[in-house]
């Protein structure tokens, strides 16, 4: 009989390297994407380091720091939301916001948890991937 791997809640990104993405992305952009991408990604990472209380996707503030939990979910509600026949309020985010917003958050949010799927860091990014 196997053991199963006991589930481990995921972690956020250290506050210096969130915010070393804010400073980046706020200087150089975000390759050739547009401005409503890079606005999508400052919101998610302004919300995961407390600078705003409302998440990007369902803005229900939660009154307390962010979790790699919350992130997590809150990732989950933005691919939702980028399609139509989700749940309205979610897709009215992308209505309201544009797709490359919404992708951006999603993006940013599976980042920002530690997946190695989302932002692309740049070649001389000085924490470890």
């Amino acid at each position: 009989m196997s053991a199963v791997p006991e589930w481990t809640p995921p972690k956020l990104r250290s506050q210096a390297e969130l915010q070393a993405m804010i400073e980046y992305v706020t200087e150089h952009g975000y390759g050739s994407t547009s401005k409503t991408y890079i606005r999508g990604i400052i919101t998610a990472l302004n919300w995961v380091t407390g600078k705003v209380d409302k998440p990007p996707i369902t803005g229900s503030a939660l009154g307390r720091p962010v979790t790699g939990t919350d992130a997590s979910r809150e990732h989950g509600r933005a691919y939702e939301a980028l399609y139509a026949n989700s749940d309205p309020e979610l897709w009215k985010v992308t209505r309201e916001n544009g797709q490359d917003y919404t992708l951006a958050v999603e993006h940013t949010l599976a980042w920002v948890t530690g997946g190695d799927v989302g932002l692309m860091v740049p070649a001389d990014w000085p924490f470890p991937q």
